[in-house]
């Protein structure tokens, strides 16, 4: 199994009363992850499907990847992904699809904390910009501590 985390892309500041999970992206994070993703399609040919958080700019952005890959009817909602989520969570959920190749749109520093659980015995620390893939690979099934980071790339690399 592959593994693809993402970060959500550029998003509004926190601005009360809007609530975090409404927070949308900026006209500057649209087109930071339209840049990427299309960059993203020399490394990364297809997607078997996209889970996203329920928060809204998880959401802009997983449908921005979906747009550009041409997979709109592969983007899934999962609750079990939103802000604050573990690695366990994770895990729970992948186990519901029989996918090779899965994307994660998510929320920092939940996927800093994912690459270190999945990668390593003890705890990294990574910094995952805005827009960022990271390439997580499994002989299997995702596991604790049993997958190899194969790629971290900034969407500026793009």
């Amino acid at each position: 199994m592959n593994l693809f985390l993402i970060r959500h892309s550029i998003s509004e500041k926190a601005n009360p009363p809007k609530k975090d999970f409404e927070r949308e992206l900026t006209s500057e994070g649209v087109e930071l992850i339209r840049n990427a993703a299309n960059g993203w399609k020399k490394i990364v040919p297809s997607f078997d499907l996209i889970l996203y958080s329920p928060y809204l700019r998880a959401e802009q952005t997983a449908k921005i990847i979906g747009d550009v890959y041409s997979i709109p009817d592969k983007l899934i909602k999962e609750n079990n992904i939103a802000a604050g989520s573990s690695t366990g969570m994770l895990i729970d959920t992948l186990s519901i699809y029989n996918s090779e190749n899965i994307a994660v749109v998510g929320h920092q520093p939940d996927l800093s904390h994912h690459i270190s659980n999945f990668c390593s015995k003890n705890s990294l620390s990574i910094s995952f910009a805005p827009a960022a893939i990271a390439k997580i690979s499994f002989g299997g099934n995702a596991k604790f501590g049993n997958g190899r980071l194969e790629f971290l790339i900034p969407a500026e690399a793009y």
